[in-house]
């Protein structure tokens, strides 16, 4: 399935997800912000890509300016902008930004649903589509900076993240793998994951973000 249908299908569990909920459930994968916050990070950060804006993307900064310019707006107009941003992205998905789009709305969407109680939709497509990106990232930090090579074996198969032979083994879900390279495991619950080496050997490097979680999330 091509980028855009994942993007849309994602965008509309969302809006069915939280449509009639509280929009200032708190969302304790993304602190700070609430359920109405996230959908306008969505919406306004779907803008920034179509300006390609990104200043403060590595303080933290560019998604903070997103929800702090909406705060006053209301659940039902970070919907609409949603709604506008997403017609005018629609270029974005035929190139390679399209899989950083995915990967964003697909963990947005899982962040919601722990914030709701509402788990689901772990071994889908999109979360499938969701690694593509973070994995190729993955891959590029280790070979540039002489990671030893690691072997990742999911539901849906196995590849070879690095240069060489694999010198570990990393079992585990799609959706997990998804949520610790996103910031959503603690280096500990990574730690404790089924390995074939020592873990520390990439802790450091599963990090795409920066830094992993301090404490561990459950969801």
């Amino acid at each position: 399935m091509t980028n855009a249908p994942v993007y849309d299908e994602t965008k509309r569990r969302i809006t069915e997800l939280v449509s009639g909920r509280d929009p200032q459930t708190p969302v304790a994968a993304t602190p700070g912000w609430s359920v109405k916050d996230v959908v306008a990070h969505l919406a306004g950060g779907l803008r920034d890509f179509v300006d390609r804006r990104f200043d403060g993307v590595e303080s933290g900064e560019w998604g903070e300016r997103q929800v702090r310019d909406r705060r006053d707006n209301s659940l039902d107009d970070a919907f609409a902008e949603w709604d506008a941003n997403r017609e005018l992205a629609g270029p974005l998905f035929d190139t390679p930004t399209g899989s950083v789009l995915i990967a964003e709305v697909v963990a947005h969407e899982h962040d919601l649903r722990a914030a709701l109680g509402v788990p689901g939709e772990r071994e889908s497509v999109a979360v499938r589509s969701a690694l593509t990106r973070p994995l190729q990232e993955l891959d590029q930090r280790m070979r540039q900076n002489a990671v030893p090579a690691l072997r990742v074996v999911l539901e849906h198969g196995d590849r070879v993240l690095g240069h060489g032979d694999p010198a570990g083994t990393l079992r585990t879900s799609s959706f997990e793998l998804m949520r610790a390279v996103g910031g959503r495991r603690s280096a500990d619950q990574i730690k404790a994951m089924d390995w074939e080496g020592d873990p520390d050997t990439w802790i450091a490097a599963l990090a795409l973000s920066g830094r992993h979680r301090a404490e561990p999330f459950s969801e």
